[in-house]
């Protein structure tokens, strides 16, 4: 349910963070994606304690148990990733201590490690916030911001951990300034629930958007802030590798759809196949489609073995009759509802009929690099035109070269 807006998309309302509780699971299997580096270090049979490093450069084991093989798994969001397998034990033995815990006063070179050997990924980009600390670092940033925005309904953990824990966060936002020291720190929202509750906020922080999706991209386009987003989750997992030496090895993900029986917010190892749980979610053996990532950009999922990573945030599941009639695609009627929703101003029902032609005319791809890939443009299309994929190849090729 959604409903166009000049330049913007508003989706159906849901419950505010206040309602909604984080409920701890784990698995009895964790797939475990090795990056950046897809080589596994733990020979097969191994016996692990939470937080070992499976692989060369990333991938820890998110509670105790046993690496039982390794595969190359289909990720919805990654690719194809060597992934660790291991089955879980986490109440066989007590977790290594703190091994990366800084003692005392510590200063940027000191952080950046702990955040490197901890693994932390930002959910909002899906990168290592280690080296996005070092490129901001470099950067001509006017501020960081803090990401607790509810335009998309399967993107509001972030607000939930808030509530639970927002000493935490807070503490975060501290080590973040001592990293980036020039560089302002903001917490954006567009919800009521954080106009109600600013108590033990510094002023300094606040900065409220408007409530519509993609509501970023269009503060972004209107304050012409150069400003990048950074998730809840990271800067918990932040005071974390600083104060207590833990590898990221959780993550909360919104897992929603009308063929499930118990949807909810859901503290999960990383590395936990979405078809455990999904069925913890009552979704049974019948037949379901199944989508990773927020409302408007997730990825079909096409293997239940599929993990779930720090930037998932997100899983819907339906019928895959309802999916079959939501997918029909018919000619493009020339309408104008993607130009007039676009937070960039591009045109991509233009573009989209540029694609056709053989050769494709550039001047018909004008200003396609703009395109934030932000899904708008594909959701107000009444033909179900999937115009975000179009917009995609289109700067493909224009960054490519050679077109008429």
């Amino acid at each position: 349910m959604k409903g166009l807006f000049f330049k913007g998309v508003q989706l159906a309302d849901r419950q505010t963070p206040t309602e909604h509780i984080i409920t701890p699971w784990t698995p009895t299997r964790a797939v475990v994606p090795l990056l950046p580096r897809e080589v596994g270090v733990v020979p097969v049979g191994t016996v692990v304690k939470k937080g070992t490093l499976l692989g060369e450069e990333g991938g820890f084991a998110p509670e105790n148990g046993m690496v039982t093989e390794y595969r190359e798994i289909a990720h919805p969001l990654m690719g194809k990733v060597l992934c660790a397998v291991m089955e879980l034990c986490p109440h066989d033995e007590t977790e290594d201590p703190e091994k990366y815990a800084l003692q005392g006063a510590h200063n940027r070179e000191d952080i950046l490690q702990a955040v490197r050997q901890a693994g932390i990924i930002n959910e909002a980009t899906g990168e290592y916030l280690w080296k996005e600390l070092q490129q901001w670092d470099e950067s001509l940033l006017e501020y960081v911001a803090v990401d607790l925005l509810e335009d998309d309904p399967l993107c509001g953990a972030g607000a939930a951990l808030f509530v639970s824990d927002r000493e935490k966060v807070l503490r975060g936002m501290e080590y973040l300034g001592d990293v980036l020291p020039e560089i302002s720190r903001k917490i954006v929202w567009n919800s009521r629930w954080m106009e109600e509750n600013q108590e033990g906020i510094p002023k300094k922080y606040g900065l409220r958007l408007k409530k519509r999706y993609p509501a970023w991209v269009l503060h972004q386009q209107e304050s012409g802030a150069c400003a990048v987003r950074i998730g809840v989750q990271a800067l918990a997992a932040l005071v974390e590798a600083v104060e207590e030496g833990k590898s990221q090895t959780h993550t909360i993900v919104t897992v929603a759809g009308e063929m499930l029986t118990d949807p909810g917010m859901y503290l999960v190892p990383i590395g936990t196949p979405i078809g455990e749980l999904l069925e913890h979610c009552g979704a049974g053996a019948r037949p379901c489609q199944v989508v990773m990532g927020p409302a408007l950009t997730g990825q079909a999922v096409l293997d239940q073995d599929a993990p779930v990573t720090a930037n998932t945030q997100g899983i819907t599941v339906w019928s895959p009759q309802k999916a079959k009639l939501d997918d029909r695609v018919f000619p493009c009627i020339g309408c104008g509802k993607c130009q007039s929703a676009c937070p960039m101003g591009l045109e991509p029902w233009v573009v989209q009929e540029a694609l056709g032609l053989d050769p494709v005319p550039i001047p018909m791809l004008w200003r396609v690099e703009e395109c934030s890939q932000c899904g708008v443009c594909r959701a107000v299309c009444p033909s179900g035109i999937d115009l975000t994929a179009c917009m995609r190849q289109a700067a493909e090729l224009r960054k490519r070269g050679g077109l008429t």
